[in-house]
């Protein structure tokens, strides 16, 4: 049976209990509590509703089309559950029409997609419904069913309708539409947005990056005073600097300029679909300009570079790459790691964190010594999703040197020998790398990993990814052709790979001509002694 959309709930409170009945003490100290809503006890009088104690609501759930999120259409603080029937019956006769005036399914779903954002818009400015005539006078003669419709309410409208984006990009949109778009345009009319908006939007978020750092410095410090205070046993100097992050806003990433990039291009294209639509005569986004913004440069921590990062703790940038000692270092330290043979994967041929949690044993050849990648998981906030590569280049053949294949079997040998010892719990995956249970490893647990390992073992700092940087470059500086570390990378042209690793190349180079040159002063030196 159907859930009732109509119901009754009020806004009373009762305190948050734990497992002992105990009430539960929120950060500031008092106690936490919730909206007791429809579950409230006043809100009946024996077997009828009491019309002094809360207020009718309804929530409707529409199918908009296969594959398409369902929209919810909602609104409280309606007098009477009378009020609210007819608001339901209403809505639906509405939807109705979008199905009475299409000729192929993706015309029903354009409609009821309007429909849902022009009911979405009334309720929330507190208006009356659409009028039911005016609705369908304006399907029946290709009329925009929302008038004077928000950027914001198109946005939301756009995103829903895009339902064949991978996960990550869908995040990616939305992440882009819900932190930057609609808090800086989104109360802007969509036919009256102008360059000038886009253009004062990325103003702001460039200002707002430049103040980032220091609060991130200033919470920083507080937590290090919090830190201190309890190892120094002073509980008040600890409760004080508690209190004081309380107040303090999150750490925030600052938006650098590859994102607003990023930004630009997802308002780019919404914009490009208004005009197909004919909402707009104009992608304003188009005309909009911003500074470059391309990848950082990668940088080699050389001797002079690790001695600065150690007296100040800069990084030259935001991509370093380790020197093949550093490297062989750390994969020295990571060697009685569980995942040891993972990172030794990574560091030797350049597979994305994704790619590497998602590799199969079914994708290994290891009397070939191959491996084709064909699948990753990549992390989504924290929830993981099973995707296919990247690209198509991203699927990919890779050959393996002799060592590694030789430690790949010997992980298979111990990856057997950990599931018959777990019993008939083990989750079979088919894949390399997994927890002890044989289920698949996040993501984000195995850069926590790299990150402690690359502490223990006292190494200048770089992230997981850029291991896959550190692959690339020493083959590169090994002399191995471009176009084959752009395969084994996966990049879809080798103007990627040579743009990204170019000037580390060079900087390798340099080094190693001034080591020969060093050498051979050296024997000069003795010559002329």
């Amino acid at each position: 049976m159907a859930k009732n959309p109509v119901f009754k709930k009020c806004g009373c409170r009762i305190a948050v209990t734990d497992d002992n009945g105990d009430a539960v003490i929120g950060p500031d100290g008092k106690p936490k509590m919730r909206r007791l809503g429809a579950d409230c006890p006043q809100l009946r009088r024996g077997s009828s509703w009491n019309p002094k104690h809360g207020t009718w609501y309804f929530q409707i759930e529409v199918n908009v089309g296969k594959d398409r999120p369902r929209q919810h259409l909602s609104q409280g603080g309606i007098a009477t559950s009378e009020d609210a029937e007819t608001a339901v019956t209403d809505i639906r006769r509405l939807l109705a029409l979008a199905d009475d005036h299409a000729d192929d399914p993706a015309t029903a779903v354009k409609n009821r997609l309007a429909i849902v954002e022009r009911i979405r818009t009334t309720l929330k400015d507190k208006k009356a419904l659409p009028n039911y005539d005016e609705i369908r006078k304006n399907l029946r003669t290709g009329q925009p069913i929302i008038d004077k419709m928000t950027t914001g309410e198109w946005l939301t409208q756009w995103l829903v309708s895009k339902g064949d984006l991978a996960p990550g990009t869908a995040r990616s949109y939305g992440i882009h539409i819900d932190v930057h778009l609609k808090p800086h345009l989104g109360d802007v009319l969509l036919d009256g947005l102008r360059t000038a908006h886009v253009h004062a939007m990325f103003a702001a978020i460039a200002e707002r990056a430049d103040i980032l750092p220091a609060e991130n410095a200033a919470r920083r410090a507080v937590e290090n005073a919090m830190k201190q205070a309890r190892s120094n046993g002073d509980r008040a100097a600890a409760n004080a600097a508690r209190a004081k992050l309380a107040e303090m806003p999150p750490y925030r990433r600052p938006t650098g300029p590859a994102t607003r990039q990023r930004i630009l291009a997802t308002l780019r294209s919404a914009l490009s679909a208004a005009c197909s639509e004919q909402l707009l005569t104009l992608n304003v986004a188009k005309l909009a300009t911003l500074p470059s913004g391309k990848r950082p440069k990668a940088k080699v921590w050389t001797p002079n570079r690790v001695a600065e990062w150690r007296r100040t703790g800069d990084k030259p940038s935001a991509v370093m790459v380790w020197t093949a000692e550093q490297t062989a270092a750390f994969l020295n330290r990571a060697v009685g790691h569980e995942h040891g043979v993972l990172f030794h994967l990574i560091a030797f041929t350049g597979l994305r964190r994704g790619e590497t949690c998602g590799l199969r044993w079914v994708d290994l050849d290891l009397t070939a010594s191959e491996m084709t990648v064909t699948q990753q998981i990549v992390q989504l906030g924290w929830d993981t999703a099973l995707t296919s590569p990247k690209s198509d280049a991203g699927e990919r053949v890779i050959a393996l040197d002799t060592a590694t294949a030789s430690r790949l079997k010997s992980h298979r040998t111990r990856q057997g020998k950990q599931r018959l010892a777990h019993g008939p719990g083990w989750i079979d995956t088919g894949l390399v790398f997994t927890a002890p249970d044989g289920s698949p490893l996040h993501p984000g647990w195995i850069s926590r990993q790299f990150e402690l390992l690359v502490r223990e073992a006292d190494l200048p700092p770089i992230r997981l990814h850029d291991m896959r940087h550190g692959a690339a470059t020493h083959a590169l500086s090994a002399g191995v052709d471009i176009k084959i570390v752009q395969e084994m990378l996966g990049h879809s042209n080798s103007a990627i790979t040579r743009d990204t690793y170019t000037s580390v190349v060079s900087e390798s180079q340099h080094a190693a001509a001034e080591a020969i040159a060093s050498i051979i002063n050296a024997g000069n030196a003795l010559v002329g002694s």
